[in-house]
């Protein structure tokens, strides 16, 4: 399929969700284009979203693939591993870490995600979690701490909370927000989870912003607003902003990423981006799985020739700290003239759903499992009635879902 060693139909720059969407849609709609995916790290394209998830219990090297390297040449796919270096837009050329070059007739940017570094003294003592590399990295040096702060209370800062203390850790999880996980859960939910967490004894610490951070002895203080904290390791999930790598390069990167139009074509003619690397429209989601794939396939299909126009559609998180189900889908979108309905409050679980002229727009659940939450995905998306939803749920709850 390829027309030499060194030219492709499409060069896609980045293996994670986004980057291995867009290929196997290319392949979908392009049955002899060759494509080449330009993979940045040690292992096969794997799911991201699991490095959190089991940072306690380790992993393999291919334990989260997201396929296995015949598929690739099942589906007449080409996977370089060796990081791209450098772009030529003129000669619409690459150069890798292999010292070889690469040709190609369409560029797709899905170089993901980098963390947000903090613009304080001592941040270069920070650790963060973004690859599995970092993940064993860190992995291999929390089994030799005692304490642990964790910076940031966001769905990922939970996360890393709930696995260091599944290592027997002391956990701090410091905080600027009143509440956790405040961008997705409502107070009902935030409280619920807090009330695990100190179950679980994980301190949890709001309203505090680091100032100062620096090395003592073997560990590390850090200085907040009015308060400080000593941990042997600190931990950071204060959020992300696009992989500015290749893309300050070529002229295309601006304040968090890399800004497209609605068709996910940059500024440079035959050169697209997709997933976390995009710097999408404000009140647009950013940072999740299932939009990294949506942008993936709408990129792929405007390569391929078929025009397909991004929209703001509906997102959702799903986390399962301490083996507790939290579910939120759209709750950003939710105005305050927005209706509410609470149709669950007790022990067993919690269900509220917002409707807007009485088509739902965003749902909340906490405690009643995948099965439910794939009701509420369904239920939201069409803008079913909240009371039709709930009775389905409640439908679902007596077969034993």
């Amino acid at each position: 399929m390829k027309k030499s060693i060194s030219y492709y139909d499409y060069i896609i720059i980045g293996a994670s969700k986004a980057g291995l969407t867009a290929a196997t849609v290319l392949r979908e709609i392009q049955k002899d284009a060759a494509i080449l995916i330009i993979n940045g790290e040690d292992r096969l394209p794997y799911k991201r979203t699991h490095l959190t998830k089991f940072l306690a219990r380790g992993f393999d090297t291919d334990d989260f693939a997201l396929e296995k390297r015949a598929w690739f040449q099942e589906q007449c796919i080409d996977l370089l591993d060796s990081p791209a270096q450098s772009i030529d837009s003129k000669e619409k050329s690459l150069r890798c870490a292999d010292d070889k070059k690469y040709f190609w007739g369409t560029l797709l940017l899905a170089t993901g995600a980098v963390p947000k570094e903090l613009s304080i003294p001592g941040h270069q003592w920070l650790s963060h979690l973004r690859t599995a590399r970092d993940t064993e990295s860190i992995r291999a040096k929390l089994l030799q701490c005692k304490d642990v702060l964790v910076l940031g209370q966001g769905v990922e800062g939970v996360e890393l909370a709930e696995q260091c203390s599944r290592l027997g850790l002391t956990v701090t999880l410091i905080g600027r927000d009143d509440r956790l996980m405040k961008r997705w859960l409502d107070e009902s939910q935030s409280a619920r989870l807090l009330a695990l967490l100190e179950q679980k004894g994980v301190r949890c610490i709001f309203g505090q912003s680091p100032c100062e951070i620096g090395k003592e002895g073997e560990g590390y203080t850090m200085k907040c607003d009015n308060q400080q904290f000593h941990g042997d390791m600190i931990l950071s999930s204060t959020g992300i902003c696009g992989n500015p790598v290749l893309a300050e390069d070529l002229g295309i990167y601006a304040q968090t990423g890399v800004p497209t139009d609605l068709y996910c074509q940059t500024e440079i003619p035959g050169i697209y981006a997709a997933g976390d690397v995009v710097q999408t429209p404000p009140g647009w989601p950013t940072g999740l799985w299932h939009w990294a794939e949506y942008l993936g396939t709408v990129a792929a299909m405007n390569m391929g020739g078929q025009k397909q126009m991004m929209e703001n559609r509906p997102t959702r998180l799903k986390s399962e700290p301490f083996g507790s189900f939290y579910y939120s889908m759209s709750y950003q979108e939710v105005q305050s003239s927005d209706k509410s309905d609470v149709f669950m409050d007790n022990d067993r679980g919690y269900v509220r759903i917002f409707s807007r002229e009485g088509r739902s727009i965003s749902a909340l659940m906490t405690g009643l499992g995948k099965g439910i939450s794939k009701i509420l995905d369904a239920g939201v998306k069409i803008g079913k009635a909240p009371g039709k939803i709930f009775a389905t749920i409640e439908e679902a709850m007596k077969d034993g879902e």
